[in-house]
């Protein structure tokens, strides 16, 4: 019982380590585009638009960088224990700054962030659409 217990901790801390990447590459990203968009005087309709299309290329660098090259790559991801920019950024904010995270054989890869940010933003540019109306 205390080994599934150990292991479900282990896999929320990963998953919250995401969580946080994909949304605050989410915002960044949407952010940028409806400023764009206000900027280049096409208002929200335009940068719904940028956020529309920064999802896509959000979720195919995501799934570019998951896919296997070789054979070997079915074995895992490089497992690197630095991290990107953004991910130290993230860490030291909080809620992620009172997390202890998993190893770094434990944790999701930056490529399946990428991806994860990817659908939120996607899902910002139709909530957007449907919810708020920007046509």
């Amino acid at each position: 019982m205390g080994a599934a217990r150990d292991r479900l901790a282990t896999l929320a801390r990963a998953w919250a380590d995401a969580a946080a990447y994909a949304v605050a590459l989410a915002a960044l990203v949407t952010g940028v585009a409806l400023a764009v968009g206000i900027a280049t005087g096409g208002g929200f309709v335009r940068g719904k638009a940028l956020t529309f299309v920064g999802g896509w290329l959000l979720v195919g660098y995501g799934t570019v960088r998951l896919w296997p090259s070789s054979i070997e790559d079915l074995s895992g991801p490089p497992i690197s224990a630095r991290g990107t920019r953004l991910e130290g950024i993230v860490r030291r904010l909080p809620p992620l700054r009172w997390v202890r995270l998993p190893a770094p054989t434990d944790r999701i890869g930056v490529a399946g962030k990428v991806f994860l940010a990817g659908v939120i933003v996607l899902g910002v540019s139709f909530l957007l659409e449907t919810g708020f109306g920007v046509r």
